[in-house]
């Protein structure tokens, strides 16, 4: 990758949680018109604002000599995401990822992501690989240039990369398949998610999977409002702070919209709410 800036995106600890589908943490049917309002507005413009500029500004590490504004603009896919999964693991895990894959492009709207055949087709690539295997994979498919050292310290992780000005082009994403299938499946929706767009993981956002120390488990309507807001069009590409707070209220309110549907037909994974 010839002038490609690389973003670490990574993951230390997988921990359960408790699912929930209404502000005060009882679980209630889809079906109830109520309950879907109350996950719709569970959370405010505020805390989901604050979720976005999280998340979408900065990344977990930088590595010297990067260029800091790469950590301070909105970067994302601007065209379709095709995913290719190359599996080496005992068992094949092929089949959740690309359904993991169908939900995001379903719910996501103004996402385009497909899993593909074809390897050429691909710009973002998902390893299925057993513990044993991992760190050698890492290092026998990223440039030998670039420090893998903390990647290989990581339960799974990923890299994405870009040209300058044109947001995110290409992604790897490292998943270990052997560690039972919470810590695959914590792992999968974590590490795919984070290379669209939203690299940084945040202690203080206790609704998201972007938090090490959180008890989210799945893909919750929290996340699923950051890609939302994300991919929204009216947030682009390289968008300092200052100018893409102006545009985050309208992109809350079609969110908000949009997610009566995608409830009612429940396809999030896990549409915890708090």
């Amino acid at each position: 990758m010839r002038a490609v800036t690389l973003l670490i995106v990574g993951l230390l600890a997988v921990v359960p949680i408790r699912a929930a589908f209404a502000q005060d943490g009882t679980q209630a049917s889809s079906d109830e018109p109520l309950t879907i309002g109350r996950v719709v507005n569970a959370f405010s413009d505020a805390e989901l604002i604050q979720g976005f500029v999280r998340t979408v500004f900065g990344a977990e590490i930088m590595r010297r000599g990067q260029d800091p504004e790469t950590f301070t603009t909105v970067k994302k896919f601007t065209g379709p995401v095709r995913v290719y999964i190359i599996n080496s693991a005992e068992r094949d895990f092929s089949r959740q990822v690309v359904e993991f894959i169908r939900i995001l492009n379903q719910t996501v709207h103004g996402l385009s992501i497909q899993a593909v055949s074809s390897e050429e087709r691909a710009n973002m690539i998902v390893f299925l690989v057993d513990r044993a295997y991992y760190r050698k994979t890492i290092r026998e498919t990223l440039p030998e240039s670039f420090d893998t050292s903390f990647l290989r310290s990581n339960d799974c992780s990923a890299v994405t990369g870009g040209r300058a000005g044109k947001g995110l082009e290409r992604a790897y994403v490292y998943i270990v398949a052997n560690e039972g299938r919470r810590n695959f499946r914590h792992c999968m929706i974590e590490e795919i998610t984070q290379s669209l767009g939203p690299v940084n993981d945040d202690v203080t956002l206790p609704h998201s999977i972007y938090n090490d120390s959180s008890r989210v488990q799945g893909f919750g309507v929290f996340d699923w409002f950051i890609l939302s807001m994300l991919y929204d069009r009216r947030v682009k590409n390289g968008m300092t702070l200052d100018e893409v707070l102006p545009v985050l209220p309208d992109a809350i309110a079609d969110s908000r919209r949009r997610l009566s549907g995608v409830l009612r037909t429940r396809k999030l994974i896990s549409p915890n709410a708090r």
